[in-house]
């Protein structure tokens, strides 16, 4: 059995535990996305069209919360126990969902489905900077990127198949044997040592945390589905303002904070955050809206519409095995995010201009160039980040970067969300002389909004696509801040040893 470069694992073990943390990846992020095809069916058999939202915003406000509080534990208990006890609430959380007879059981499922799958991704990427030196993590982390955004991109393709050919149950039920599997294979083969620590768990923190997420999503997603002068948004919006200075305030006196304040200070993780958050604003906030283009405007199936998302999957490969590769030559990541966000920027201000009758084929291109810019991106600030700090905040650090990669998908998705529907209110009313209210009464399936009356049929396909087109001006612009803050990226030598190689190292010199 051939040994690999990393102390402790042979060639074979080695895939055996990537293997398994690549698939439990795969499963926690296509459940932002898979639910999309899925949520007009089940809302439909629930006849609960007024909880349709809430579905998908239970799941990304718990996998916030989830991510930098399970991320901390793993710091202090170790990496092992606490992702097994990640996997577990994936598997209950999935079950239960299959289960639910009503949509609220569904929603109060998809929350603690959440919880664990947001802690999965972090605790992943922890564990590959555990046992991978940052400079030989640039060989692996490209599968992982792969497997966090190209199953996001996939989810509803693959839920439309699901939902065609079985049951909308299933496509919570199949994550039950995968995700077993995966957490079995890295029971058996992840045997880190780690020296436990004695510490107390930051509860003030957590629940202020808990508090500041939570209210922060929830009034998102209301604002960008009812409006932003509601007196709830507003108050919502306020309450997580208040709890996030109150957050602060905690953290600075805490003793193991949940997010420890200095890694705002350490600027190659500040500038990795905003890189990254800008990144997650295009990747699952942005990229969801071409598919209902394609659908509403261009009039293909959904299965047909997640296709043609493919040649962003080819951006996206391009800029996790490439870049990953390239890091491991030359040991330096910094020029990589600076070329991807520029032609990352490029491609989505061409995507910007598309109308009701833009040719498929002028988007491949510019769509190959927003998944390349997104991918360098995730690429090399996790690998920057893990450089950057210490062994002993390296799961809170990787979990802090994949906090903010998620909360910036959920900005985008509200923001672009309210952008939509406010050119649709304005754009379809001076084609038809109708009201704004009727004009939203248009947006129906795609099938009817082919059989409309030619008039009605293109005024509903341009105003969808002025609106997906200034979603991209937008994601263009995001796109921009994100190589402003790769540019300020600053650039450290790359360590030949992996993080838990150093910490036995002390440990045993600290014994002796």
């Amino acid at each position: 059995m051939s040994e690999s470069t990393v102390p402790g694992f042979s060639n074979r073990q080695l895939w055996v535990v990537l293997g398994a943390l690549i698939l439990a990846v795969m499963l926690a992020s296509m459940e932002i996305s898979i639910i999309a095809t899925a949520l007009p069916t089940i809302a439909g058999e629930f006849n609960a069209f007024e909880s349709y939202a809430w579905v998908g915003t239970a799941y990304i406000a718990t996998s916030a919360i989830g991510t930098p509080l399970l991320g901390k534990l793993s710091d202090l208990y170790g990496r092992r126990l606490v992702f097994q006890a990640t996997m577990g609430l994936f598997i209950v959380g999935s079950f239960l969902c299959g289960i639910s007879q009503n949509m609220t059981q569904l929603i109060a499922a998809r929350a603690l489905q959440g919880l664990g799958g947001g802690a999965i991704q972090a605790l992943a990427f922890s564990i590959l900077g555990d046992i991978l030196p940052p400079r030989e993590r640039g060989r692996y982390i490209g599968y992982f990127t792969v497997a966090f955004v190209g199953s996001a991109l996939l989810g509803p393709l693959i839920g439309g198949v699901i939902i065609d050919h079985w049951s909308w149950p299933w496509i919570f039920f199949i994550n039950i044997p995968l995700a077993a599997i995966a957490s079995a294979v890295s029971y058996r083969a992840l045997r880190l040592p780690f020296p436990r620590r004695a510490a107390r768990i930051d509860v003030p923190g957590a629940v202020l945390l808990s508090i500041a997420i939570g209210a922060v999503m929830v009034g998102l997603e209301e604002g960008g589905t009812n409006g932003w002068s509601k007196p709830i948004v507003l108050l919502l919006l306020g309450g997580s303002a208040v709890a996030v200075v109150a957050f602060v305030a905690v953290e600075r006196r805490a003793v193991e904070p949940m997010i420890p304040l200095q890694l705002f200070r350490n600027p190659v993780v500040l500038a990795s955050i905003v890189a990254g958050m800008c990144a997650g604003i295009i990747a699952f906030g942005g990229s969801q809206f071409l598919t209902l283009y394609f659908q509403d405007s261009l009039f293909v199936s959904p299965t047909a519409s997640g296709l043609r998302m493919l040649p962003q999957m080819v951006g996206v490969t391009l800029g996790t095995f490439g870049v990953g590769r390239l890091v491991l030559r030359t040991g330096r990541y910094k020029a990589f995010p600076v070329v991807g966000t520029a032609v990352g920027a490029v491609g989505l201000y061409v995507i910007s201009h598309i109308t009701g009758s833009t040719s498929y084929a002028w988007l491949i291109m510019p769509m190959v160039a927003m998944g390349f810019g997104v991918a360098s991106v995730f690429t090399t600030t996790s690998i920057a980040t893990q450089n950057a700090v210490e062994f002993h905040d390296l799961g809170v650090a990787t979990a802090t970067i994949m906090f903010f990669r998620s909360l910036g998908g959920s900005f985008g998705l509200a923001i672009f969300g309210s952008i939509l529907n406010s050119t649709i209110r304005s754009e379809i009313p001076k084609r038809l002389d109708i009201s704004p209210r009727s004009a939203t009464g248009l947006i129906r399936e795609p099938d009817d909004i082919k059989a409309l009356p030619p008039a009605s049929r293109a005024a509903v396909v341009d105003s969808l696509a002025i609106g997906v087109g200034r979603i991209y001006l937008v994601c263009a612009g995001v796109m921009v801040v994100g190589f402003i803050a790769a540019v300020l990226l600053p650039e450290r030598p790359l360590r030949p040893r992996a993080g838990l190689s150093d910490a036995m190292e002390e440990a045993a010199g600290a014994m002796a």
